[in-house]
């Protein structure tokens, strides 16, 4: 009796057993899996790091949290949507469109510009070096010998006038050539024209010395000769150098003094080989000084070097500058700016576009706060703060140019969630 009875328990339990698999598996083929949701995941637009299974606010930065539901939950509907979506951001296919509500623009700072038809102008920038102008310069030597007697400009940076006095010596051989002359003269006078080559050496070597002609006639109309050879400048402008001192014996190799005329001053700068194309002789050329940030003072471009360094693959420029003012002094940092003209074409702010390393990518703002990822093709060359737009986008349509990244971020999030929602910005209980 008791061996039947336990016959019968175990012949109940295997049916026990086995409809139990029946149900699970629906009775035949593959399990079923039972269609329980995923717990939701909340998350921060700016920080996609912090996840966390219940609404509230974001740790690190305040916002509230986003709703973002695991791939395994979207309906067939949502995928269709996602899909939809990804065809309609010109091939962007790792993000979403993203709807922000206005409140939330303005508190995430977005900004939003437009595409814009305008010229095109390369501005070539470099930092130069003021110089004076060397077909200004004047480097003064004696042509004679002898001892520095006095000093009419004793120090650098002083302003002399063409024909100012600079130094007197006294020199053996000006004083007798002087004599040269008036014996000569004297000569001619008592015998005739024999002395004539004589006085006309003399008077040549005086005029050669740089003694003025004035001087000249005065010493044949007095017959009295100077003790002092006077040293005097051959232009107008700065002393920019200062070699000689009282009592000191100079010789014609010595050179005495440099004096420049800073009226009009060279800016030599240097430009890298590829901005040579947008550089000509000729070009306006706009500078800057630290001194005067809030001025601008226009130049021209004089001189390109026909050859290029070959260590720092650069060319210098040489910008010819007005310095009527003064304001520019050799030695002096400047910033070039020459801008070169190359049609019109489609603009947009540098600050619109995302550089994600395969490609470039700018969010087109479109009705009901919606914001599309768009692939733009943008020029290799930047126009002042603006990017040229080859493709991608149409001349007056709207872009975000300002807190792109967030929205970037919130688009890659909502990719992954499987297409287009919004950015949740109200309170959450």
């Amino acid at each position: 009796m008791i061996g039947n009875r336990s016959g019968w328990m175990t012949v109940g339990l295997v049916l026990w057993m086995a409809a139990s698999v029946l149900l699970w598996t629906g009775g035949c083929g593959a399990p079923h899996k039972p269609g329980i949701a995923k717990p939701e995941v909340w998350t921060c637009a700016m920080h996609p790091q912090v996840r966390q299974d219940h609404p509230g606010k974001c740790p690190l930065c305040g916002m509230n949290l986003s709703l973002v539901r695991t791939a395994e939950t979207n309906t067939a509907s949502e995928n269709t949507a996602a899909a939809e979506t990804a065809r309609n951001t010109s091939d962007v296919s790792d993000r979403a469109t993203v709807m922000i509500p206005g409140e939330l623009q303005q508190r995430i700072g977005v900004r939003i510009g437009r595409v814009e038809r305008g010229p095109l102008k390369m501005s070539v920038q470099a930092v130069g070096i003021v110089q004076p102008d060397e077909t200004r310069v004047a480097r003064i030597n004696l042509k004679t010998e002898g001892w520095v007697d006095k000093l009419f400009v004793n120090f650098v940076g002083q302003t002399v006038r063409k024909g100012d006095p600079l130094l007197s010596i006294y020199s053996p051989q000006f004083l007798s050539t002087q004599q040269e002359l008036l014996n000569s003269l004297s000569a001619e006078r008592t015998l005739g024209g024999g002395s004539q080559s004589l006085s006309a050496a003399a008077r040549k070597r005086l005029e050669l010395w740089d003694v003025p002609q004035e001087e000249i006639d005065q010493l044949v109309q007095t017959g009295r000769s100077r003790e002092r050879l006077m040293l005097r400048s051959p232009i107008g402008g700065t002393v920019l150098e200062k070699n000689v001192f009282e009592k000191q014996y100079v010789t014609p190799e010595k050179e005495l003094y440099v004096v420049g005329d800073l009226s009009v001053v060279w800016v030599q700068a240097k430009v890298y080989e590829y901005e040579i194309p947008h550089v000509e002789l000729g070009q306006p050329a706009t500078v800057t000084i630290p001194s005067l940030p809030d001025r601008q003072f226009t130049g021209k471009v004089v001189f390109i070097q026909p050859t290029v360094d070959e260590m720092t693959r650069t060319v210098q420029v040489r910008i010819e500058l007005p310095n009527e003012e003064g304001v520019f002094k050799p030695g002096m940092f400047a910033q070039i700016s020459i801008r070169h003209p190359m049609g019109d074409g489609l603009l947009v702010p540098t600050s619109s576009v995302l550089h994600t390393g395969e490609r470039d990518i700018a969010y087109r703002v479109e009705p009901g706060d919606h914001f599309v990822p768009v692939a733009v093709k943008i020029s290799p060359i930047q126009f002042g703060d603006c990017y040229q737009i080859l493709e991608g986008l149409k001349e007056g349509e709207q872009i975000v140019t300002s807190a792109n990244f967030l929205i970037d971020s919130e688009s890659r999030i909502r990719f992954g969630a499987g297409g287009m929602a919004g950015m949740d910005h109200g309170e959450h209980d």
